[in-house]
């Protein structure tokens, strides 16, 4: 079985969603596995692969290989996010709200098999128009199996930049009251959102990470006892998947959550988290009862450690992604996909742009050989396996 993931770049939605739990049933021997980058589409991987799994993909070049790919190959869209549907003060709404951007997204759903998604939301609301459709739980990647002990109680917060305003909205006055009750009892952390309480009372501040797995490093290191995770009452929030729960998990950090969707999907309250209505006074209360009730911290901690260990473990969450994307297909014997000029000169073009912005915008005369290798197929370095290591932009 031959698996190749397509999608713009290797992110933490296609890392969680798919290249991961691929790359670990590769290296069980279960599949061959290949992840492609949009810009570096070829009809060689095209021709390769039996089943072509698109995460999030919704440019010109994606739209045609799948009308390409339609009727020869598997094909499953994953989607971890409403990309049809961004609200106007998401940083990438402006590029998702254009016509042909929404149009390529509609056009590969169309023509793909299978459609999987780790929100429940979106399950509902895109599903029925595929043959098959699937909730997919996303993998715990670095669990550990004790959590150390702090000399005070830490609390922290990580996540993306954009989520400065829900902190800002949401827990400023419940934490400055948190400050003013514990003192030096607590330390209270940032990591990539900067909301204004870090500057008015000089909080430690960890800037925003590209690196996911120096995310999670980092995160680890912070050793927190208590994991902050609001979330707004919105319908955009609402299709997102409860993740930040997988990696509060993944340390044993005891989290507190907006007792909303998705959280409610997977934290059962005073078991492996709590969860809490949006308002200051409850959100203090409870920040104050984990501060308080060690013995309830850690239980929440222990039951944290062991679900990551298990319920979202890379093992488990892999055997269950082969056999969704491999649900109804069809071993056929490979067909090539043919190198039609119209395919090929947009693979050019894609490949130039990309080339052309790893140099930042210039371009010297030996990339013009080199671009000739890429399109004709003569430099197979150009399409392959990516390790952990590399992966850039946190979620």
């Amino acid at each position: 079985m031959k698996v190749l993931i397509i999608s713009h770049s290797l992110i933490p939605s296609v890392l969680l969603c798919g290249h991961t739990q691929l790359q670990y049933l590769m290296e069980a021997g279960k599949i061959e596995y290949r992840f492609l980058m949009a810009a570096r589409i070829n009809t060689r991987d095209l021709s390769w692969a039996d089943i072509i799994v698109f995460v999030r993909s919704e440019s010109d070049l994606e739209a045609y290989t799948a009308k390409l790919c339609a009727g020869k190959k598997h094909m499953v869209y994953v989607l971890d996010d409403d990309l049809l549907n961004l609200p106007d003060y998401v940083s990438s709404a402006k590029y998702y709200h254009q016509e042909n951007i929404h149009n390529n997204i509609l056009k590969i759903m169309e023509l793909c098999n299978t459609f999987m998604t780790p929100s429940r939301v979106l399950l509902e609301k895109y599903g029925k128009g595929f043959q098959n459709s699937f909730l997919l739980n996303e993998p715990s990647l670095s669990a550990i199996s004790k959590k150390q002990k702090n000399d005070k109680v830490r609390i922290g917060f990580a996540g993306s930049i954009d989520r400065t305003q829900d902190i800002n909205h949401i827990l400023e006055e419940c934490l400055i009251k948190v400050m003013e009750k514990y003192g030096d009892k607590v330390s209270i952390e940032f990591m990539g959102a900067r909301p204004k309480i870090v500057d008015d009372y000089d909080l430690k501040y960890i800037p925003y990470q590209d690196s996911y797995k120096k995310y999670t490093e980092i995160v680890q290191e912070a050793n927190w006892d208590i994991g902050l995770a609001p979330m707004p009452d919105t319908p955009f929030h609402a299709c997102k998947y409860f993740n930040k729960y997988v990696e509060y998990a993944s340390f044993g950090i005891a989290g507190i959550y907006s007792d909303l969707k998705p959280y409610v999907y997977g934290i059962r309250n005073r078991e492996n988290g709590l969860l809490v209505k949006n308002t200051t006074e409850d959100w203090y209360q409870a920040i104050c009862l984990l501060i308080e009730d060690e013995k309830l911290r850690d239980k929440i901690s222990r039951e944290c450690i062991r679900e990551a260990n298990t319920v979202y473990s890379l093992e488990t969450l892999s055997r269950d992604y082969f056999d969704k994307i491999t649900y109804a297909y069809e071993m056929k014997t490979a067909e090539e996909i043919r190198g039609l000029w119209k395919f090929k000169i947009m693979c050019f073009f894609a490949k130039v742009v990309y080339k052309v912005k790893e140099q930042k915008w210039k371009l010297p005369f030996w990339m013009v050989y080199k671009l000739w290798k890429i399109v004709s197929g003569r430099n197979n370095k150009e399409n392959t396996m990516v390790n952990l290591s590399d992966l850039t932009n946190n979620k």
